[in-house]
């Protein structure tokens, strides 16, 4: 984001965290209709809104409550005003899980119209519930796995491509697929460039091309973490649906490790000098034909340390939206 949401906060916690009979708030730098305050315990909370009456239950979930139709008295400087709210409020002291909840629910509020109506309002607020839930259910992938597919996404020559063509589907088998072409990214932290593959990931549809990038992500004490590669792709991606999107792949990726991604930094040079792409045809396997019927789940580790790169081939990408996105 182009001003500090957090800052804004920071702010109001060196202030009095809980007025006698008003809370302490202020206004966004995108609106003046909603508002920005803190909870008595110091945590942050956003005060919406809505043009008419929201009639809807009131929603507490493990990280963020939801309180609809609440009157408040809101002081921001000397100045103190009553209006109706639906507030959501986050329950963490977690400077980093903070710093994510104001920069995610400012994205879904600069989506809405100055004035939203009861609909508009519900149907933002059901995204940032269901983003929010998917934060107390099992990971889908390492840490490691997500940050490299991220990486790809930060070097695209075209991003906004590659984030509508992300995990199109909860069920995909590949990374990145546009209804035509797939990518499928691996990552390794080994000293070879050998990944781990099913044979369905080599054997796309007959009239789809498929490319695997291949990348060497090493966690170390400094270089980039997911949250410094979503900032770089959002300033490039003015799209606020689009940078919604990546956090809710995020939150369906990564599940109950959220905790643990703030803390966790990989070498980002590594990654930029050893990111390299192969066409599936020259990767070796394993023919279907030679699988008897009856066996499934079939997976192979491949060296691709001698497979040519697509830089050293004869490759077309012209006819291919999918592959003219990315940084060959």
């Amino acid at each position: 984001m182009g001003y500090s949401i957090y800052k804004i906060f920071a702010d109001l916690q060196r202030k009095e965290t809980m007025l006698k009979d008003s809370f302490s708030a202020a206004s966004l730098p995108f609106t003046q209709k909603h508002k920005l305050g803190i909870s008595p315990e110091g945590y942050p909370m956003f005060f919406i809104e809505c043009s008419n009456t929201v009639h809807s239950l009131d929603i507490n979930l493990e990280f963020i409550s939801v309180l609809f139709n609440r009157p408040c008295r809101l002081s921001e400087g000397n100045e103190q005003s009553d209006n109706i709210y639906t507030i959501i409020s986050l329950k963490t002291e977690s400077v980093d899980f903070q710093q994510y909840f104001l920069e995610v629910v400012c994205i879904v509020l600069e989506q809405l119209p100055a004035s939203p109506t009861h609909r508009q309002l519900k149907t933002e607020i059901q995204k940032l519930i269901d983003l929010f839930s998917r934060f107390s259910r099992p990971p889908r992938k390492t840490i490691q796995g997500l940050w490299a597919e991220l990486f790809v996404i930060e070097q695209a020559k075209y991003p906004e491509y590659l984030i509508q063509s992300w995990h199109s589907s909860p069920d995909d088998k590949f990374d990145f697929n546009d209804g035509q072409d797939k990518i499928e990214v691996k990552s390794t932290s080994a000293a070879r460039r050998v990944h781990s593959f099913t044979l369905e990931q080599l054997n796309p549809n007959r009239n789809s091309n498929l490319l695997i990038a291949s990348l060497f992500v090493i966690q170390t004490g400094q270089g980039k973490n997911i949250f410094d590669l979503i900032d770089s792709i959002c300033k490039r991606v003015q799209n606020l649906q689009l940078q919604f999107r990546l956090n809710e792949i995020l939150s369906q990726t990564l599940g109950s490790d959220l905790d643990k991604v703030f803390d966790a930094y990989f070498d980002y040079q590594q990654a930029l000098d050893t990111l390299a792409f192969f066409d599936f045809k020259d990767i070796p396997s394993i023919s279907s034909n030679n699988i008897p019927e009856e066996i499934s789940n079939v997976r192979l580790d491949c060296d691709l340390s001698r497979v040519v790169t697509i830089k050293d081939k004869i490759f077309d990408t012209s006819q291919s939206p999918l592959f003219r996105s990315i940084q060959i």
